[in-house]
């Protein structure tokens, strides 16, 4: 995962850690390709690029770790 260069509040999660995900998760809904999550200041989602076709507990799940992997780096991007 990494944090967008134009906006520190956003995750993206590389096509390759999709497919990671998706090998612990057997009954994913999620594709084959990139995702990213954005992040208020408090740690709320605002917003995402997953479509609501892909949405479901593993989209759920793979939220809560671009959260965590933010709420790790945050203090990095000041």
């Amino acid at each position: 995962m990494e944090l967008f260069s134009g906006n520190r509040n956003k995750v993206i999660v590389s096509r390759s850690e999709v497919a990671e995900f998706n090998s612990q998760w057997p009954c994913s809904e999620l594709r084959d390709r990139s995702y990213w999550f954005e992040f208020a200041p408090n740690g709320d989602l605002i917003d995402t690029d997953v479509p609501e076709h892909d949405d479901g507990a593993a989209a759920l799940a793979l939220s809560y770790d671009a959260q965590e992997f933010w709420e790790e780096n945050k203090e990095e991007q000041q």
